[in-house]
């Protein structure tokens, strides 16, 4: 049976990855990543939902190993068409991984640095969130950390949309414990919001927390990129302060993302 995914694993980049409000977001992201990167102890990294494998590839052209996984197929084989168009073959690797079922004797090493980027983790529910947090001590080295960026309960950008459309049941569709029907292009997808209390309550007996940033707390969520089109000059003025406002941890439960950043103990 097709991936939730599979559908739209060849218009993924151009709907989101190379769409300016992507670019920034992940621009954002890319900020954070080559600061800690160098305190990393060597260059093994695990990618979980690696979409496309866009960061797969900008992780390996600095030199890291990749292990890039994901529960979709068809987005796996644009991961292999991207790694052998930027001859990466011997550094990026690319495995399916349902996180559902996640094993973690499936790996026959351990890495420094198990990464998820732009909500793929808010595809599992918070049981299996849980015991991911679980397993990944035993698939990482010493000090090995965990960074995800993820979709939070409340995202004020959101809020305003919703507000300015009078759909106001969708104002605070995040605020639930249970699953939420996510619109992906025509088909929807079981989708679970998380607050950063949680994944720190969560993964507190094996990991300490190094930081949480906000990330798309001034710009805005993608898909109002068709608003932006003719507003770039605005969208720029709303990049400013999303930089100024990158340090603000206390803004990461009110954004379209949030990263994370684990150390294990």
């Amino acid at each position: 049976m097709a991936a939730p995914f599979d559908h739209i694993a060849s218009t993924y980049d151009s709907v989101f990855t190379q769409s300016a409000i992507g670019q920034l977001q992940r621009k954002q992201v890319w900020q954070y990543l080559e600061q800690i990167t160098p305190e990393l102890q060597g260059l093994e990294i695990l990618e979980l939902n690696c979409g496309t494998g866009e960061d797969a590839v900008l992780f390996s052209e600095k030199g890291f190993n990749i292990v890039a996984t994901d529960v979709s197929e068809e987005m796996l084989k644009v991961t292999q068409q991207k790694a052998h168009q930027f001859s990466l073959q011997s550094k990026i690797s690319s495995h399916y991984l349902d996180l559902d079922s996640f094993d973690e004797t499936l790996f026959d090493k351990k890495f420094d640095l198990v990464f998820s980027n732009f909500g793929g983790l808010n595809c599992i529910n918070a049981e299996s969130f849980r015991k991911l947090l679980q397993k990944l001590p035993h698939i990482l080295n010493p000090k090995g950390r965990f960074v995800a960026v993820i979709m939070p309960k409340f995202c004020l950008w959101e809020s305003i949309y919703f507000l300015a459309r009078f759909q106001f049941k969708n104002v605070f569709r995040r605020w639930t414990q249970n699953e939420v029907l996510a619109d992906l292009h025509g088909m929807f997808v079981k989708t679970w919001y998380f607050r950063p209390s949680q994944i720190k309550a969560w993964s507190s007996p094996n990991f300490s927390i190094v930081s949480k940033r906000p990330v798309g707390f001034a710009l805005p969520p993608s898909y109002l990129e068709k608003f932006f089109e003719r507003r770039k000059r605005f969208l720029f003025g709303l990049n400013i302060l999303e930089k100024k406002l990158f340090r603000v941890s206390l803004l990461s439960g009110m954004s379209d993302h949030f990263i994370i950043d684990l150390r294990l103990r």
